[in-house]
């Protein structure tokens, strides 16, 4: 089971950790934390690398809170949708539980991470809106 999470949006993706949480502790599966950091950075200094302790004190901490074994995965790459595909393909994933926003316009017109994870993955995508 993989849970995608943005590392500028940590705190909403909460309940879709728990809920992976749940459902992995159902079916007897393991759950991985996905984050993906552009190799360029936002800034010219960022270097996507410095972001990888934080994120993995991220995924021990929601691990300790739900007292689960969660593994996190750090990838760095210009296209979000394009670490997730591969993260499915590299790690067997049958399940991805994600969370997503209120569409924007821009959603309307591009499409939102999740809806191109949906489209264009062979798993099972359980997309969850915020509260």
């Amino acid at each position: 089971m993989l849970v995608p999470v943005d590392l500028g949006q940590l705190a909403n993706s909460e309940h879709a950790i728990e809920t992976a949480v749940w459902l992995a502790r159902q079916a007897g599966a393991s759950l991985t934390i996905l984050t993906v950091a552009n190799p360029l950075g936002i800034a010219f200094s960022d270097m996507p690398e410095d972001k990888k302790p934080d994120f993995e004190a991220f995924v021990a901490k929601m691990s300790d809170r739900h007292d689960f074994d969660i593994s996190p995965l750090f990838r760095s790459h210009e296209s979000v949708k394009y670490a997730i595909r591969q993260a499915i393909e590299d790690e067997n994933i049958d399940l991805v539980v994600m969370a997503t926003h209120d569409p924007r316009l821009t959603d309307h017109l591009f499409g939102s991470r999740s809806s191109e994870t949906a489209l264009h993955n062979d798993c099972s995508i359980l997309i969850l809106r915020d509260n």
